[in-house]
């Protein structure tokens, strides 16, 4: 590596006292180095988009040669087809961060429900499901798919990011973990002004390319290219990271980074061995594609040249070339020999055959069904339970790409809190909205915060039933005969099987007791109990929540609150069994007429008498 006057090695760029400067020329040389990387890269995106792209550099991507263009088209895309399948396949469940408290005590435990809902909320405010597809797209054309998670103007940001705007160095990423990484980036100079208005001039004559880099530029394009850099810490008490955004004559931004991790998710189709970079579906069918256009270019050949009707006429004979036409019943005159047809060639099946073998290598490798990629099932299959033997046998394939997919849904979950509580301090408070059924509920940071050695962090997939809808119907009759389902409802739900519907009515009467308890734990607030709740089941949850409570040492004054609702709940339910007046009374008289009271005739005397016989 080289150094430059100073004796600063490239790569230390951030001890160098013009960092711009050296920061630069340390990126220039690893493009220049590592710039395989972007050819595969260019490599790959063709392959997938069947577009000749010139580059992947903002300013020529779009430059494509129109003959290129046309000679190099694919007709037969297996790696756009394969890619498209599996995208739909692993991101068709949305994983859900949960927060699962560790033994916590009863306010922890309801913090830990609140932030996993608040958790959906700022999932649900950024989009992330959306761009979490786009990146595992990303990483099945490239390998390497990323989302940024950062903060701006006191707000939560989640973005895209192609995987062309990561620059690490690939000798100090061998073991896939680099201590320095970069992302350059295009941006509008009028944009970049309104975001630095101090630094005006230096943006107007800043470089739009590395290529610019050590001369001005006279044709200034509108779009300046920024870097932002991150460099970790050494150590654990180290404080000499650096996290900077600069420009190549001017430092727009700079501060310490005190973080072991950069502010990215990354998920890799397949991890490579060594290296920071994975691999992709479009680099393991790169051989099978390109062999592929091979033979359908020499079908598409050999059909022009032995595919088109022939007519052979002697160079003696007298034919008047315009009488050969399309004419019904047309007369062709002719001395000496007549005209004759050519037989047409045959294309040896051979090639034919090769090339379904090809395609069907293909599926194989990725480990996809072309009934997958079909959308259709095997035919035969039609029970549920044959679906989801199906399903899971197909899905075995997939289970170490799915359960990346999940981890990086927990690694962004752990870096929106980081942000979040960076906003906090810095505005005392973080709101996100939640959709409910009916409307958007708002949940606040303070509400929910928790230390990080409070709670363990686990995801699941959101949906509670199969994707196929014989399937899901098999499921419901499953739960039916078990018992747990009853005849109505799992008549309703074979007509549309959507269990979370059904589970949030069953559980309706336990969410309000338990909002209940969370009002009087953690605001203080009395919540008394009504006569259209199922009392002897609030009696039973709120007397458990009391002796859990109270084994926890909960304030006197929120085990008050406690009591209060069991003895009203007590009241209710004496209430419930007591006797109306009017049955009292009905009581009353038939004591009455069994017994006989003071005041009141013998029973003797109300019973019919039988007439006296005459003499």
């Amino acid at each position: 590596m080289y150094s430059n006057n100073n004796g600063v090695y490239a790569s230390h760029w951030y001890k160098a006292e013009n960092k711009p400067e050296a920061l630069f020329g340390y990126l220039k040389l690893l493009e220049n180095e590592q710039s395989y990387v972007s050819s595969n890269n260019l490599r790959h995106l063709r392959l997938y988009s069947e577009t000749e792209f010139n580059s992947l550099s903002g300013f020529t991507y779009a430059r494509v040669e129109p003959t290129i263009a046309t000679q190099n088209r694919l007709t037969f895309n297996v790696v756009q087809s394969m890619i498209d399948t599996a995208v739909s396949k692993i991101t068709k469940n949305k994983p859900r961060p949960y927060f699962l408290t560790n033994g916590g005590d009863w306010s922890q435990k309801r913090k830990g429900i609140k932030l996993t809902q608040f958790m959906d909320g700022a999932f649900y405010g950024a989009d992330f499901y959306k761009k979490a597809t786009t990146a595992f797209k990303h990483a099945c054309i490239w390998g390497t798919g990323a989302i940024k998670i950062y903060k701006q103007d006191n707000e939560l940001k989640i973005e895209n990011v192609i995987i062309e705007e990561i620059i690490v160095d690939q000798k100090e990423s061998f073991y896939g973990k680099p201590r320095q990484l970069h992302q350059k980036k295009w941006i509008h100079r009028e944009v970049l002004k309104s975001m630095f208005p101090n630094k005006s001039s230096a943006i107007d004559m800043a470089i739009s390319d590395f290529k610019e880099f050590g001369q001005y530029n006279e044709n200034k394009a509108d779009m300046v290219l920024v870097i932002e850099s991150w460099k970790l810490p050494s150590g654990k008490n180290k404080k000499d990271g650096v996290h900077g955004i600069y420009l190549s004559n001017e430092t727009l931004f700079e501060e310490k980074w005190n973080k072991d991790y950069f502010p990215f998710v990354f998920f890799k189709w397949n991890e490579s061995p060594v290296g920071f970079f994975g691999e992709g579906i479009a680099k393991q069918l790169t051989g099978i594609q390109l062999e592929m256009n091979k033979i359908l270019r020499t079908i598409q050949v050999s059909m022009h040249l032995v595919s088109v009707p022939k007519i052979f006429v002697e160079a003696s004979s007298k034919i008047v070339a315009s009488h050969l036409n399309n004419k019904i019943g047309g007369i062709i005159k002719y001395a000496g020999t007549p005209p004759t047809e050519g037989k047409l060639g045959t294309i040896p099946p051979d090639l034919f055959n090769h090339l379904d073998r090809l395609y069907q290598r293909a599926f194989s490798i990725i480990g996809i069904s072309q009934l997958s990629a079909q959308a259709q099932k095997p035919q035969g299959l039609n029970s549920g339970k044959a679906l989801r033997a199906y399903n899971d046998i197909e899905t075995e394939r997939f289970t170490a790409v799915g359960q990346d997919y999940q981890n990086c849904t927990i690694d962004a979950a752990k870096q929106i809190i980081a942000v979040v509580k960076e906003i906090a301090e810095e505005t005392g408070n973080f709101e996100v909205k939640v959709p409910g059924s009916k409307f958007l509920q708002k949940i606040n940071w303070k509400d929910v915060e928790l230390e990080d050695s409070e709670y363990v962090l686990q995801c699941f997939p959101i949906s509670a039933l199969s994707q196929e809808p014989a399937a899901r119907m098999q499921e419901v009759q499953e739960l039916m005969a078990a018992g747990l389902l009853d005849k109505a409802n799992g008549m309703k739900l074979l007509d549309y099987p959507d269990l979370r519907a059904y589970y949030d009515m069953v559980n309706a009467e336990v969410d309000v007791i338990e909002k209940q308890i969370e009002l009087m734990v953690d605001k203080q607030e009395y919540s008394s109990p009504e006569p259209y709740m199922n009392l002897p089941n609030a009696l039973k949850i709120m007397q458990n929540a009391y002796l859990k409570l109270k084994t926890e040492g909960a304030p006197e004054e929120v085990l008050d609150l406690l009591r209060r609702y069991m003895d009203e709940t007590n009241e209710l339910i004496a209430q419930a069994s007591a006797p109306t007046p009017e049955e009292e009374a009905a009581l009353a008289q038939q004591q009455a007429l069994q017994t006989g009271q003071p005041g009141q005739p013998p029973v003797s005397d109300l019973l019919p008498t039988a007439p006296t016989p005459a003499v």
